[in-house]
């Protein structure tokens, strides 16, 4: 079977599908940080509590190898929990999770200032990208996606459809909050505003606030990006389901010049 990747006692080994677009040999933003949150989810589904805020720090690109994973609970309250989520290859920490989730109450007040936003169009309804766009990276091949809005090989704002379709660890079935945080990861590229072949940006962070759970197994990305000084950047998205928005991402971003030979190449 097809996965990201494959469960090996303790670890779980990346497979080629989880190669991102600056190395077939390195992982995808997506894969590492959907792991971490598996480890979340499944800890707070133990709690009772519901996901609040997920904040990812990439710290260091990963290989195809293979990776534990260690969850520690760093403040056990009674109404908010703290939970921290290690990706290690070895004993080197390659990112990390933390998570806050909280406990869920009996009712919500009513926002008297909301207005109901007009629906937004189905993925059925949606546009595919063109082929090379949707080989920008071999973990992207696997992900559908269904453009809305804009255009990913044209910088501007853009909102787009996006499912995994294979199993995130191989004989698992991917869950709602999973298809959100993978998706989260494409914000940055879903809302680039760079010409590519003079520019490279990264994003070594992700932060996603949830204010209810996502349902389904479609998630649509509306996002885009800013630009301040010394090449920093910051790129902001919310996620839907067909239900509407249920969380908003911020993405720290750093833009770098290309080297005028790689320009000309």
């Amino acid at each position: 079977m097809t996965a990201i990747f494959l469960p090996e006692g303790n670890l779980f080994r990346a497979t080629e599908h989880a190669g991102g677009p600056w190395s077939p040999d390195m992982l995808q933003g997506s894969a590492t940080a959907a792991l971490m949150a598996r480890e979340v989810e499944r800890l707070a589904l133990r709690t009772g509590f519901a996901i609040r805020r997920l904040t990812f720090d990439l710290w260091r690109p990963a290989g195809l190898r293979a990776f534990a994973v260690e969850t520690a609970m760093l403040r056990d309250g009674r109404k908010a929990k703290t939970i921290q989520v290690r990706l290690l290859d070895g004993d080197i920490e390659i990112g990390r999770c933390t998570a806050l989730v909280t406990a869920p109450g009996e009712e919500s007040p009513r926002d008297p200032f909301s207005h109901p936003a007009s629906p937004d169009t189905a993925p059925e309804a949606g546009t595919p990208p063109p082929a090379f766009a949707q080989n920008w990276s071999r973990y992207f091949q696997n992900v559908s996606v269904r453009l809305i809005e804009g255009a990913l090989e044209k910088p501007g704002p853009a909102a787009a459809w996006m499912r995994l379709d294979v199993p995130l660890v191989a004989g698992e079935l991917n869950t709602p909050l999973l298809q959100s945080v993978q998706a989260a990861d494409f914000s940055s590229g879903v809302a680039q505003i760079v010409d590519m072949r003079e520019w490279t940006f990264v994003n070594p962070e992700i932060s996603l606030y949830y204010f209810r759970p996502p349902e389904g197994e479609w998630i649509l990305i509306r996002s885009r990006t800013r630009v301040g000084t010394g090449g920093a950047g910051l790129t902001t998205a919310t996620l839907s389901d067909r239900g509407g928005p249920f969380a908003e991402v911020m993405q720290a971003m750093s833009f770098e010049r290309r080297a005028r030979s790689a320009q000309a190449s």
